[in-house]
């Protein structure tokens, strides 16, 4: 009988574990996004993704990248609500070089973020991405 029993309270131990698990890994703070991307369009010379705009949301924290030989920069730009004060950052060191800029956004806040090439000093508005939405948490 004491047999039975231990092998019944180990079943239900796997059982709880098992549960247990389950509930973690189906948590949604489980599937929260670490890193955001908005990359450049094509526009005449311009290849797509020549410039891009990561915001990694670990840190509050973006990175501007170079990702095209064509000389031209790259701006990235962001605003913390759907009307809040665009902020930006240039990157005109080169090619497949990034320049950061570290934030401190509250837990809650919805990230806009956009990227352009500039080329002379002169924003290629036909080269910049659509405005992406972001969240500080990383959950929609």
């Amino acid at each position: 009988m004491a047999t039975l029993g231990r092998r019944l309270l180990s079943a239900a131990g796997a059982v709880g574990a098992a549960t247990a698990t389950m509930l973690y890994v189906a948590s949604p703070a489980s599937a929260a996004i670490e890193r955001y991307t908005s990359s450049t369009v094509n526009s005449g010379d311009y290849v797509s993704a020549a410039g891009s705009n990561d915001f990694y949301t670990d840190g509050d924290s973006f990175a501007i990248c170079d990702n095209s030989t064509d000389g031209a920069g790259v701006i990235g730009y962001w605003r913390v609500g759907s009307s809040g004060t665009v902020q930006s950052k240039y990157n005109g060191n080169g090619f497949a070089q990034c320049v950061t800029s570290n934030q401190d956004f509250a837990e809650s806040a919805t990230i806009y973020i956009r990227v352009c090439l500039r080329d002379n000093g002169v924003v290629q508005n036909g080269t910049c991405s659509g405005w992406k939405t972001a969240y500080a948490d990383g959950v929609a």
